[in-house]
């Protein structure tokens, strides 16, 4: 399946906050309050040294980033540099590591909130937050970036007015408070003091690393060998000068001890030089703040598992970009499970420390793909290069080691933990992706059978013709001709069947006229003869009996009307199978060259591009999928083609060079589906239609749905209507959910 690229829709402003509001929401709102009950007014000298330590880092990145502007980050680089086991522990590590700080920004916000609304549970309120920002994720990450300056905006904002505010207010800042607590240092000992302030850099060390953040969007970067590496510097800058300007002035309203036992110190600090509404202001702006985090934190998380799914680590599904919004939605809707799992714990402490291992793992290796990268690329043109080369690397290398020694144990042994898991799955991957390509090849080898109910002589060889067709595609699969005779109940069901069995009568014939068509074809084909109570009972029972039939095949004579549908054998056998059901509307099946599907994103509209893709591979012919769009204006029809190839691709898992792609205007599913038919007819006619059942097909009066149905009657060629079996509750689900989302603009209905 053929990679798809994301736009790039993000300018510097919007990577800029995006870097900005990605660390600083929970640095400042729910992190600062703990580094300062560790170390008192030397917090400044934490943020201090955790900005220079992180500003190597951020100089590899820039390089990196800027050369090499790809999804994913960190991981990215490694994997330019080597293969194996080592990218895939680092992509798998910062996917975590970018979920959990997901979740300690949600974590937060929900401490925020609890400044307004008390009551609310911390762990709900942070999952029903992660909820939203996931939808917001969906709608595109140029939405997203409009989203992130907006926050990181009013952000900055907020955290200017506190520092001013804290400064030139009379209840606001004093050098008494700020030294409350002895002096700078507020721990005996110059050993001691330097431990806590190592410890104290490893908890906020997560606070600087916007530039991990601003990599991993970086495929979505305009002007990227110029704006990343004035984003990731900037972003460094910025955050420490904040951070510092901030804890300055908490520290000189409310002593450290004050801050570090609290889950909300800035509001406290707030309260008490602006009055009652200072807490509720610097609430609102920290829910602000730790919603930003989240967005971006979500936003990297999700294009990680993109870069891991492109590259076969994870499944392919997670590398999927929405044709219409481009974004990777299923990568964003796994990461948001993840995130919401994680936001369980509601602990911020230990989520910062575990982020933070995370995230220097990332970046150790990130330092290494400089040197590598070097080395192994020398010719690619670099618009930013690190300075003092490789010096920097190396420091940043060394910076991060002597951090992590001061991590806590819980922390680390969480770290070490998960990346002995992700070895696992590295080293099982394989495997399992084998063992469940043998099952699913196990069960469609189970369900092997196609059923062919034969009644009619005038339509029972061209049912048995398109079974052979499907027969000769599947390769595996087997043929059975059933014909049912229903019996009176007053007669024995075996004395029936005795003299079915022992008398020649016209039911026998058709068996055997079928069965010579399908030997003449090359096909075998087994023959049942039954005697039954009902023959939509006995077709169905025969089916549940045989256990390996994957799909009854049967054929519709004249019309569909809502008198002949309501009651038929067909429409009970369409109702009641538990497995798939076609129906062949018959006007001849002669050869077919040319095959018409209209596309759609359901279980059934699916199983119809397999079967007319299986068909058109067996008669070496043509296949047309067809995408109706509404006559309105502002559909975009280059996104409504990449929609249309999407579709395919991922029902097929290519795209063959025998399909052919139409988009119509119409605001009638029927009418331009048949529109397209008469076009079709005056140059090269279409042979078959091959059309999946609409939602009401489980309606009394109808066999398929009213689309189905009605080109069944209006087409001049043979229409073969599918129905994708599916359990009960799965299928109402899926109704229930559609009825409930937003249509969109481009959609016609199907009415």
């Amino acid at each position: 399946m053929a990679k798809k690229q994301l736009v790039r829709t993000l300018g510097l402003t919007q990577i800029l906050m995006l870097g900005i509001g990605g660390t600083m929401g929970a640095g400042v709102f729910v992190l600062t309050g703990h580094a300062a009950g560790m170390v008192g007014p030397a917090v400044i000298l934490v943020f201090l040294l955790a900005g220079l330590q992180s500003l190597p880092n951020s100089l590899s990145y820039a390089e990196l980033a800027s050369s090499f502007p790809v999804a994913g980050g960190g991981y990215a680089y490694i994997s330019k540099a080597t293969k194996g086991v080592l990218p895939f522990s680092v992509g798998w590590v910062s996917w975590f590591s970018s979920m959990v700080y997901a979740a300690l920004s949600a974590v937060g916000a929900a401490y925020s909130l609890q400044i307004f609304l008390p009551f609310l549970p911390v762990p709900l309120t942070a999952m029903s937050l992660i909820a939203i920002f996931v939808v917001i994720s969906l709608r595109g990450s140029e939405e997203a970036g409009r989203t992130q300056v907006i926050l990181a905006g009013i952000l900055l904002g907020s955290l200017a007015l506190f520092v001013i505010l804290g400064l030139v207010l009379p209840s606001g800042f004093s050098w008494a408070e700020f030294y409350k607590e002895g002096g700078f240092f507020i721990h005996e000992g110059t050993l001691e003091n330097m431990a806590r302030v190592f410890q104290a850099i490893t908890l906020v060390n997560v606070l600087f690393v916007g530039y991990e953040v601003i990599a991993t969007t970086a495929e979505e970067a305009k002007n990227p060998g110029r704006n990343i590496p004035i984003a990731v510097v900037g972003t460094i800058f910025i955050c420490a000068a904040v951070y510092c300007a901030v804890a300055f002035v908490a520290l000189g309203v409310v002593s450290a001890q004050e801050l570090g036992a609290s889950s909300t110190p800035l509001s406290d600090a707030a309260s008490r030089f602006m009055g009652g509404w200072g807490a509720p202001a610097l609430g609102l702006a920290g829910i602000i703040a730790t919603a930003t985090s989240l967005n971006t934190a979500l936003l990297s998380s999700a294009r990680v598992a993109l870069a891991l799914s492109r590259d076969g680590y994870l499944p392919a599904f997670l590398s999927r970009v929405h044709p219409r919004l481009k974004t990777p939605m299923p990568a964003i809707l796994v990461s948001g499970v993840f995130i919401a799992l994680a936001a369980v714990s509601g602990d911020e402490v230990f989520l910062s420390y575990v982020s933070n291992f995370g995230y220097m793992f990332v970046v150790f290796f990130t330092n290494v793909s400089v040197i590598l990268l070097r080395r192994k690329f020398p010719d690619v043109k670099r618009a930013f290069r690190t300075p003092w080369y490789p010096v920097m690397p190396i420091l940043g290398c060394i910076g991060i080691v002597i951090v992590e020694v001061f991590t806590e144990l819980h922390a680390l042994v969480v770290g070490i933990g998960l990346i002995g898991v992700g070895l696992l799955v590295y080293q099982l991957r394989r495997p399992a992706e084998r063992a469940v390509e043998v099952a699913a090849q196990t069960i469609e080898a189970a369900h092997h059978e196609i059923l062919v109910p034969v009644a009619n002589p005038l339509t029972a060889e061209s049912l048995v013709k398109m079974a052979v067709i499907l027969d000769q595609a599947r390769g595996e699969s087997t043929l059975t001709a059933l014909s049912v005779v229903k019996t009176p109940g007053a007669t024995p069901l075996g004395l029936a069947q005795d003299m079915l069995d022992r008398q020649e009568n016209g039911r026998k014939a058709l068996l055997k006229r079928v069965a010579d068509y399908a030997h003449k074809q090359g096909m075998p084909v087994r023959t049942l003869l039954r005697a039954t109570r009902g023959i939509s009972s006995g077709i169905l029972g025969v089916a549940e009996a045989r256990g390996g039939v994957g799909m009854i095949l049967m054929g519709w004579h004249g019309q569909l009307s809502t008198q002949r549908v309501a009651g038929s054998v067909v429409k009970d056998v369409v109702r009641s199978a538990s497995c798939d059901v076609a129906v062949l509307r018959d006007r001849g099946v002669g050869e077919i060259k040319r095959v018409l599907v209209p596309t759609g994103d359901g279980p059934h509209a699916g199983l119809a591009l397999r079967l007319a893709w299986d068909i058109v591979r067996a008669e070496k012919g043509s296949l047309t999928a067809l995408r109706l769009l509404p006559e309105a204006n502002g559909v975009d029809m280059e996104v409504e083609m990449e929609v249309l190839r999407q579709l395919v691709e991922d029902d097929l898992g290519e795209i063959p060079a025998e399909v052919a792609f139409r988009l119509k205007r119409n605001n009638h599913l029927a009418d331009g589906i048949l529109a397209e038919v008469a076009e079709a007819k005056e140059e090269a006619a279409y042979d078959l239609i091959v059309i999946g059942a609409s939602e009401e097909w489980f309606l009394r009066n109808m066999l398929f749905g009213s689309v189905p149905d009605l080109i069944a009657n209006g087409a001049p060629c043979s229409v073969l209507m599918v129905r994708k079996h599916e359990p009960a509750t799965v299928s109402w689900l899926r109704r229930t959910i559609k009825r409930y989302r937003p249509t969109n603009s481009s959609e016609v209905s199907s009415q």
